[in-house]
């Protein structure tokens, strides 16, 4: 019988199966001796989606390529990272993957915003992905995040789907939007915009882009 693996996104555990893919991240080596990336580590079937979603287009490179499997550009560098499809413990795909400095770093936030064990008041659903992690109430309120890939990462804040407070996060975008989620449901105002303003104004990790006039 296959061993039970604990996946490396969400927590969870589970046991391999010949009916579904799970996926394994193994690093080889780093380039950026800050970043930590695991040695060897599975995901479920649920989170080996997410992570081929942000990992589809990357490209595979061979041993002595100095050139970034994410974003392309030619590095004095790079750490090498191998992404494998199991089934029932059985490989059916493998890539090589080599990724510059700045790229282990999104990708180490990639995995670490990936963990969805963080507990959500009832009203709220999380859904990562590498486009923007979106944080939604029901409909009517909704925190989004930008790409991790983005220049420069933004948080919004909608209500009844107008952006009503905007900001540059410090750190992991992700990290930042459950602070607005938590802040909601402490105090569930009648002013969601007053919120927003309060939370961007007390937080020192968020940055304003712009101000908005009240909805």
């Amino acid at each position: 019988m296959p061993p039970i693996r604990r996946c490396h996104a969400c927590g969870d555990h589970f046991r391999p199966s010949p009916d579904r893919r799970h996926g394994r991240i193994r690093c080889r080596h780093t380039a950026n001796p800050d970043v930590t990336l695991p040695d060897l580590q599975f995901v479920c079937a649920d989170c080996r989606e997410t992570v081929v979603d942000l990992t589809r287009h990357w490209e595979q490179r061979d041993a002595i390529d100095d050139t970034c499997s994410f974003c392309d550009s030619t590095a004095t560098d790079t750490g090498r990272v191998d992404l494998t499809s199991l089934v029932d413990d059985r490989v059916v795909s493998q890539g090589r993957y080599h990724l510059c400095r700045e790229c282990e770093q999104v990708f180490e936030t990639f995995l670490e915003d990936l963990h969805v064990s963080v507990d959500l008041p009832d009203p709220w659903t999380h859904t990562p992905a590498s486009n923007g992690a979106v944080f939604d109430r029901e409909g009517d309120l909704r925190v989004e995040t930008t790409p991790l890939t983005a220049e420069e990462p933004r948080l919004r804040f909608l209500v009844e789907e107008s952006i009503v407070a905007e900001a540059v996060p410090v750190g992991p975008p992700r990290a930042r939007a459950r602070e607005f989620v938590a802040a909601f449901e402490s105090f569930y105002p009648t002013d969601p915009q007053s919120l927003a303003d309060d939370v961007i104004e007390g937080n020192p990790d968020l940055r304003a882009v712009r101000s908005r006039g009240r909805a």
